[in-house]
């Protein structure tokens, strides 16, 4: 069976930790720091790729880490970058995050998106070295990496999509006209996951054609086979609603069996209201009178393009898909004639978010959690230095507005510290 859903993790590598030195050589008094940087973590990226067809190894592997970085050393060596890892999907998966957001669509091949990214390496105490501070001892640990839990959700590619009842002929008609080669059997839900096939019309003409399990009244509430993998047929731009004739004795018999499916596939999506329809009349070898042809008049005074086909002699099939390709090339004139989207205003987010309670400040935000990751709080200089950060972010204002006194409490992530005004940057380690 075809696995088209799975939840991974992705761990990007964290930065290397910059170095603390000084260079000691004899006859070389004074030599300074020498401490070098630490080497950036490993990046993860997503890459497309048509050659991968399901989600079945991410069953088997849902954790992805990439390497960390070096640490720096001595001698101004500098720490090694993490090399990056590629996760490769198959074409048409969707990516979502935690909160149920849309990522990315990896809908081109061999596209690439970076999906986690590798921290940043520490610096160490040679970057600090300044004209009136010429020994800082002062290194960065490096930045963590990004981790995050996605949802991966494949939606196959295709042209144009099959629908119907079972036993409608869709297997039959995608074995004919493509190399494709489905299971073909006279009981339903012969078909038991998606398959996909290329129709070629002439040389500069050609589309995928998609068959899913049939559907049956109910499938949109669990019933059945089909409803399982309709969402592999929202991307398609045309739909080919199958209708066998063989077994059917009057016109409203026909009628509910279309509105049975319309009725599915509404309930599932609304998207399947504004893809175009052909309706195809299959078996009409197997029918019995000729009485089709009044319905297929009767469909058309309604609206509905009508045209019957026998896989079986084959009759019927040419205009079928000279039919569904103008529907095709009409629908991707109207793609590209569509205005693009409005332009979005940006708006920064916010650098970090200050809480009151009972007995503290807490001082959150992702660029919080980074400079507490990345300072050493063992080393004086290191917390000075935070302080300031905390000082030009704004935080200490902000806790001044929200009426911060001596004495109080601040929570940086799993560091408290205690407020004092005499204190540079207004915070001190506790």
């Amino acid at each position: 069976m075809i696995t088209d859903e799975a939840t991974i993790t992705v761990e990007a590598g964290a930065g290397g930790n910059g170095c603390l030195s000084f260079r000691r050589e004899k006859y070389i008094p004074r030599g300074g720091p020498d401490g070098g940087n630490g080497g950036r973590g490993g990046d993860i990226f997503l890459e497309a790729r048509t050659d991968v067809g399901t989600l079945v190894d991410f069953i088997y592997r849902p954790l992805y880490k990439a390497r960390h970085g070096e640490h720096g050393k001595g001698k101004n060596k500098h720490g090694k970058d993490a090399e990056a890892i590629t996760i490769r999907v198959p074409v048409g998966t969707l990516v979502w995050d935690e909160q149920h957001n849309l990522v990315v669509d990896m809908n081109e091949n061999m596209m690439r998106f970076l999906i986690a990214r590798g921290g940043r390496g520490g610096r160490g105490n040679t970057t600090f070295a300044t004209s009136t501070q010429q020994a800082p001892r002062l290194a960065e640990k490096g930045e963590p990496g990004e981790v995050k839990v996605l949802r991966l959700e494949l939606k196959l590619l295709a042209d144009v999509g099959l629908v119907g009842f079972p036993n409608a002929g869709k297997s039959t008609l995608l074995s004919c006209v493509t190399h494709a080669r489905p299971k073909i059997a006279d009981y339903p839900f012969t078909t038991l996951e998606p398959q996909l096939g290329v129709v070629r019309l002439s040389e500069n003409r050609s589309f995928v054609m998609a068959d899913v399990p049939g559907l049956i009244e109910g499938a949109s509430h669990g019933k059945g086979l089909g409803v399982k993998f309709l969402r592999h047929l929202e991307r398609t731009k045309v739909l080919l609603h199958l209708v066998e004739v063989a077994t059917l004795e009057s016109y409203s018999e026909l009628e509910t069996r279309i509105k049975t499916i319309h009725r599915e596939l509404k309930q599932h999506s609304p998207k399947f209201l504004k893809i175009p329809e052909l309706i195809v009349m299959t078996k009409i070898d197997a029918a019995s009178n000729n009485g089709y042809q009044k319905w297929m008049e009767r469909l058309r005074k309604k609206g509905h393009e009508v045209l019957p086909i026998s896989a079986v002699t084959g009759e019927g099939l040419a205009p079928l898909l000279e039919e569904a390709w103008k529907f095709l090339s009409a629908k991707n004139e109207e793609l590209h004639a569509e205005k693009p989207s409005e332009e979005r205003i940006y708006q920064a987010k916010a650098r970090f978010n200050i809480e009151k309670n009972e007995k503290a400040f807490v001082v959150t935000g992702g660029e919080i959690k980074k400079w507490v990751a990345m300072t050493n709080f063992s080393s004086r200089d290191s917390v000075e230095r935070f302080q300031k950060i905390l000082e030009r972010m704004g935080v200490i204002r902000e806790l001044k507005k929200m009426g911060v006194r001596e004495g109080d409490n601040i929570f940086c992530e799993d560091h408290e510290f205690v407020f004092e005004s005499d204190i540079i940057g207004g915070a001190r380690a506790n």
